[in-house]
């Protein structure tokens, strides 16, 4: 049995966690669910940090840290790194916490795997890279016979990659337009949006470039990270900025 090819863009092997320089930590102003078997790991976990595991999670509605009053992960220190990576290992995290900022497009025959610009990290790195997005293998993730895809499928592909092509400038502002179709015409799979999602990536980027000089990658840098963190990465948001498409009339789709 053949396993299930991942790819991801070229720059994504240099991503790094940043921690403590990071000056909007993803361990603040977010809910962050335990998954199942992270939990049952934390319930057998012994000392002082297997004790404020069990105190710091709540079950309901589902597993969660509980934060502060500031909104802090209870596992933040005051030096903005996290206490279980330090005292336990990077395999004692949670799997949102391993994942972030990470996002993955599930095809017939891979799956495709990329960087969400939540992190101002991942931003800066994706909005630096000196050429157009490219596509490399990472590994096989997982022993699972690829399908074949269907025709309605690889359409979507042919699409987004035409989108993909037709950024021929330099820059950053190609590359967060690069980013924003790669992000978000795969949910197509799901839907069948094609255009909506098409019209979903113009509006992103006239709302992320809006007042922008066109000159400072780092002000541009901000500005993807806070459309990001605040439609992107919130279900119900991002559902009405593409419902707001629906009317939209796109050519060539």
């Amino acid at each position: 049995m053949c396993a299930m090819k991942v790819f991801v863009p070229d720059y994504y092997a240099g991503f790094r966690c940043i921690a403590g320089a990071c000056r909007h930590s993803c361990c603040v102003g977010w809910e962050i669910d335990v998954d199942s078997e992270t939990l049952k790991r934390y319930r057998t976990m012994k000392g002082p940090l297997g004790a404020k595991l069990k105190r710091c999670i709540d079950p309901d509605p589902e597993p969660h840290f509980v934060l502060s009053a500031e909104e802090r992960c209870p596992f933040l220190t005051d030096q903005n790194l996290c206490e279980i990576l330090l005292r336990a290992g990077e395999d004692a995290l949670c799997q949102i916490c391993a994942d972030h900022p990470r996002f993955r497009n599930y095809w017939s025959d891979r799956i495709e795997m990329g960087l969400g610009m939540a992190c101002e990290e991942a931003a800066r790195l994706i909005l630096t890279s000196p050429h157009p997005l490219r596509l490399v293998p990472l590994s096989e993730e997982r022993e699972e016979q690829p399908e074949i895809p269907s025709e309605a499928e690889l359409a979507l592909r042919n699409h987004r990659d035409r989108l993909l092509a037709s950024v021929a400038e330099t820059g950053p502002a190609a590359r967060l337009r690069e980013y924003l179709i790669y992000r978000h015409m795969a949910d197509a799979l799901y839907d069948g949006r094609i255009a909506q999602r098409t019209r979903l990536v113009d509006r992103a980027f006239e709302r992320i470039t809006a007042g922008w000089d066109g000159q400072s990658g780092s002000d541009l840098a901000e500005r993807a990270r806070v459309f990001s963190n605040e439609v992107e990465y919130d279900d119900e948001k991002l559902e009405l900025f593409l419902s707001e498409t629906e009317g939209d009339s796109i050519d060539n789709v």
